[in-house]
């Protein structure tokens, strides 16, 4: 099922601070700001279209790791490594917590931050990790209308709702990597002759500091951070989970996992039908016919090689299913 479109929309503004828990932007820095936006289709506010969560990162962390950095001891730039680390952590995840509706956790092949943001640049949104800023037009555009001109929309006026701040998945996954690897490891021997020290060296360390400091912060003066736009499929599962994916950025028999972390459920996406098609192993009972499906992901996840899976048939009779290693020969 494909969600209903429309651009021609009016604005609803919320601005919630999880600190303070006052409907006003925060006047303290330190405070996490969330502003929520909704787009809701003119006169038919069942149908949401979009959702994007902004805020101020948290410049508590930031702070931390200057006091770290004037220290200057090999403990406190050790210390000021790993809260850069983590900082990228954070920016990369809140990007997956708020796509999370377009991608379940099985779906991410790993849990790097590279790795997680280029899953989300392919299976929800191109953008995710570029810099652009949005504007949504004051002026009300009635349905059925003829799309205003270029001309035109350059003379409307805009409110400008934000700018997300991009970045280079691949360099930020470097310097997250430069981190551990200069501060957070004790350096291996050589040789019998090589001194295992507690910490790296500090002037390699601080570099590395310095460095990644100066991307965090750059990222921190972002105002928006978006799931993207365009048009979207969705379907529910038999657990209930709605679940919804990009429609240009599906591709023909894609494994789609359910979004719920309890869930085993997985489809196949079949394009010339525009369908989600459940992915199950049949099983049959030979004393009545009784069929029953055993989500696929399940066995893939819980059934190990060697053990079973008793299942259960109504006429009282148990069929098992078993993962075996098999050896073959084929004569010359």
């Amino acid at each position: 099922m494909r969600e209903a479109r429309s651009y021609n929309t009016p604005l609803i503004k919320q601005y919630l601070c999880h600190t303070c828990n006052r409907l006003t932007w925060c006047a303290k820095k330190t405070h996490v700001i969330v502003a929520q936006y909704w787009i809701i289709q003119a006169n038919r506010p069942e149908y949401t279209i979009h959702n994007w969560i902004f805020f101020m990162y948290n410049r508590k962390a930031i702070e931390t790791i200057k006091r770290l950095l004037q220290k200057n001891t090999d403990a406190s730039l050790t210390y000021a490594a790993l809260e850069c680390r983590l900082a990228i952590e954070l920016i990369c995840y809140n990007r997956l917590k708020i796509a999370h509706d377009y991608i379940s956790h099985d779906d991410l092949r790993s849990w790097q931050p590279r790795q997680i943001i280029d899953a989300l640049i392919q299976e929800v949104d191109p953008r995710a990790a570029s810099t652009f800023t949005l504007s949504i037009s004051e002026e009300h555009l009635e349905p059925n209308t003829a799309p205003p001109s270029t001309q035109e929309y350059a003379e409307m006026k805009w409110l400008e709702v934000g700018t997300q701040i991009g970045f280079d998945p691949k360099k930020l996954g470097k310097l997250w990597n430069k981190l551990a690897n200069t501060a957070l490891h004790v350096k291996i021997p050589q040789n019998s002759s090589d001194e295992v020290r507690r910490y790296g060296d500090s002037d390699q360390i601080r570099d590395a500091v310095v460095e990644a400091l100066a991307e965090i912060e750059r990222l921190e003066t972002s105002t928006l951070t978006s799931v993207g736009f365009g048009e979207t499929m969705s379907f529910e599962c038999s657990c209930g989970a709605l679940n919804k994916r990009r429609y240009s950025l599906l591709k023909d028999k894609q494994i789609v996992n359910c979004i719920s972390p309890k869930c085993y459920e997985s489809y196949n996406y079949l394009s010339d039908t525009e369908i989600f098609e459940r992915r199950s192993f049949e099983v049959k009972c030979e004393n009545c016919g009784e069929e029953k499906h055993i989500p696929i992901r399940y066995m893939e996840k819980e059934l190990k090689i060697g053990a079973s899976l008793y299942v259960n048939c109504e006429c009282g009779c148990e069929v098992y299913i078993q993962w075996r290693l098999m050896q073959a020969r084929k004569s010359p």
